[in-house]
């Protein structure tokens, strides 16, 4: 089993070598999103407001420049997926 957060979480042991070789190529494949870029999630407990509220006001600095958003594909408790994050406006963007 691999730490929670790090990399894909298995119930079960996977000996067979071609999952195996699957499961790791996807591991490969997650991004570690850019400096300042936070999901809504992260920016409500920094802000300390609602998700739902903290969502309204990114919205509304996006509107204005302050922000912007990009998706990343980024490992979750148990499987990789593509996620929104918000940052600031400017950097370069991955390619």
């Amino acid at each position: 089993m691999s730490k929670k957060g790090t990399k894909l979480l298995y119930s079960r042991t996977v000996s067979e070598p071609i999952l195996r070789a699957v499961l790791a190529d996807i591991n490969k494949s997650a991004q570690t999103p850019d400096k300042g870029f936070l999901t809504r999630e992260q920016w409500a407990k920094l802000w300390k407001i609602a998700p739902n509220n903290a969502e309204r006001y990114i919205r509304h600095a996006m509107k204005i420049g302050k922000l912007e958003h990009r998706d990343f594909r980024v490992v979750t408790k148990t499987r990789l997926r593509k996620m929104a994050h918000f940052g600031p406006p400017g950097k370069t963007k991955r390619g």
